[in-house]
């Protein structure tokens, strides 16, 4: 019984001592299970910070760019108009001295018929004028052909 006896309380006591181990084994896997856990709550909190002020940053990167955009558009539109303003007011121009220059051709035109009336006139008046004294001219030296002689016709 004693040999027994010892014999189980040295199974018993091995039994203790792997119960102990086993224990102080399954306590260190629940620490090591808490700190991953507590590693990756850490992890997630600090990813969700990260990923919070990223989005942040972006939104307020898209508010800034949606704002230029709109100064952008609006300024395009105030340089369109401008540029339609400015171009009616050429046509505008242009049509005026168009027909500034038909008002001025027509002048012209009347200007330039009454000058052609009045030396058409002239060159009448002159015409008459020489053959008035060109008539008399002419018959006296045709007179004076034929006293010498000659035939004016052939001259």
């Amino acid at each position: 019984w004693r040999d027994m006896t010892w014999q189980t309380k040295a199974d018993n006591e091995v039994l203790k001592r792997r119960l102990w181990d086993l224990e102080k084994a399954l306590e260190q896997a629940w620490e090591d299970k808490r700190d991953i856990r507590e590693e990756m709550t850490r992890q997630y909190q600090e990813l969700q910070k990260q990923t919070a002020a990223h989005s942040q940053r972006l939104e307020a990167k898209v508010k800034s760019l949606q704002e230029q955009l709109a100064t952008r558009l609006q300024e395009s539109q105030q340089i369109q108009e401008t540029a339609t303003q400015a171009l009616a007011e050429r046509d505008r121009t242009i049509a005026q001295l168009q027909g500034r220059l038909n008002a001025m051709e027509r002048e012209y035109e009347k200007i330039l018929h009454g000058s052609l009336d009045l030396v058409l006139a002239k060159m009448a008046e002159a015409s008459q004028c020489w053959k008035e004294v060109g008539t008399p001219i002419a018959m006296e030296h045709k007179e004076r052909l034929q006293e010498f002689g000659l035939n004016p016709l052939e001259i």
